[in-house]
């Protein structure tokens, strides 16, 4: 029997409150006893981890990896190496590949590469409508036979309200989350960044919170109707908290997640015409960043994400009209919470550690986020007290674009296991 012992480290493992110091045994990929000193059976590999932190492996449900069709940006042996070294053991890859993930082949071919791979757990999404061009219903039940754990247009809110609404009765009658990224178009218009004095005193158009505001209330409203599970991806607003709260006490069946660069950084960021800071939706004013961690810690934002979007550098070498949107996030997320959520005293680390492990694992229903006895050795350790700086050509992703390049962060990953596997070392090794 392969054995591993975890020995003295402080466990987090905030599915069952639990919070001290002790040992955990993994055997032939499984965890076989956790907390207390634990006598390690002849012949384990032993990891001495007084100081350090052992928690379920991160899970992170917003993910582009490019592949297929745009591996020059990124591909999935990239996109799960920096998984990896984010402390991320999980990630549900968006359907925005070439082609559209919306139907069974793409899917097949993204969970029988991974499988090669033996790198990061991969759980593909679909596409909520082919081609993502919200005119005409994917096919769910078929790409939910062959894998996929929720369905999205992510990048893309289906504008059609009619084509929406049916498309939450299928996904419920098929048992899927669809998760829905809210944007009113004809609002958001041309613009690139929020609507501010930020983007008055740079002469560009921005847009508005309340064309993310009437996406989200839309996509509300709907749910209630036909009793959807909706997952709201990457929420930037204040309305938006405060009608998600309203709707959750109204006992819709919704869940939201936001993301680092929406509680760390602010539209000042935009200044200089720094494209790296170009995101969709925008990185918001300060009002807006208040209450995002204001969500955050009241409970409404359940899920932190990172909405991972590599692109090549001369992408966002270009104007800020011209460049693309987003940014690579995988390797800085968990520093991120604990640096700006956790050191500045707005979360518990318990608390971080729970909205990136089983709350995101509880929306797309898989069993992992939890060290529980039985429970598949999905764990990351980390360091808290190592200080570093976010460097992206240090990272394992291709994608060239960080909105935190040259920031400062707390806390990093020195052993990352996927199935009792330790990945990390091989990684770093190569």
């Amino acid at each position: 029997m392969n054995s591993i012992l975890l020995s003295g480290g402080r466990i987090i493992d905030p599915a069952h409150g639990i919070d001290e110091i002790g040992d955990v045994l993994i055997q032939d990929g499984i965890i076989a006893q956790r907390g207390g000193e634990i006598s390690p059976p002849k012949n384990a590999k032993i990891y001495n981890l007084a100081g350090k932190v052992i928690t379920p492996g991160l899970i992170d449900i917003q993910v582009h990896l490019r592949e297929p069709g745009r591996e020059d940006k990124e591909t999935l042996e990239t996109g799960l190496k920096s998984a990896l070294c984010g402390g991320i053991t999980s990630v549900v890859s968006m359907p925005n590949t070439t082609p559209i993930t919306d139907s069974q082949s793409p899917v097949e071919f993204q969970i029988k590469r991974a499988k090669e791979l033996n790198l990061a757990n991969l759980f593909p999404s679909g596409a909520i409508t082919k081609g993502q061009k919200g005119e005409m219903l994917s096919e769910m039940w078929e790409m939910k036979n062959s894998g996929i754990v929720a369905v999205t247009d992510d990048g893309v809110d289906v504008q059609n309200e009619g084509i929406l609404e049916k498309a939450m009765l299928y996904a419920k009658t098929h048992g899927l989350v669809l998760m829905s990224h809210c944007q009113n178009e004809d609002m958001s218009g041309n613009g690139v960044m929020h609507e501010g004095a930020v983007s008055t005193r740079l002469a560009l158009p921005g847009i508005s919170a309340e064309a993310e505001d009437m996406g989200v209330f839309k996509n509300l409203i709907l749910a209630e109707k036909t009793g959807c599970r909706l997952h709201l991806l990457h929420n930037s607003t204040k309305n938006a908290v405060e009608l998600i709260a309203m709707f959750q006490k109204r006992g819709v069946l919704v869940t939201a997640e936001t993301c680092p660069q929406y509680f760390c950084l602010t539209d000042e960021i935009c200044n200089g015409y720094n494209t790296f800071a170009k995101m969709y939706p925008p990185i918001r004013s300060k009002e807006h960043q208040k209450a995002v961690i204001e969500g955050l810690k009241n409970g409404t934002i359940s899920v932190i994400s990172t909405d991972h979007a590599p692109h090549l550098h001369s992408e966002k070498l270009r104007s800020f009209l011209e460049a693309t949107w987003g940014s690579v996030g995988l390797e800085t997320s968990f520093a991120a919470g604990y640096t700006y959520l956790v050191k500045a005293g707005h979360l518990s680390l318990s608390q971080l550690v729970e909205k990136m492990t089983i709350n995101p694992a509880k929306v797309i229903g898989i069993q992992r986020g939890t060290l529980e006895k039985g429970a598949v050795a999905d764990i990351s350790v980390f360091d808290l007290d190592i200080k570093w700086t976010a460097k992206v050509s240090e990272m394992q992703t291709k994608g060239k674009n960080c909105v935190f390049e040259g920031m400062e962060f707390f806390g990093k990953p020195i052993h990352v296991f996927v199935a009792g596997e330790e990945k990390l070392e091989k990684i770093l090794s190569y």
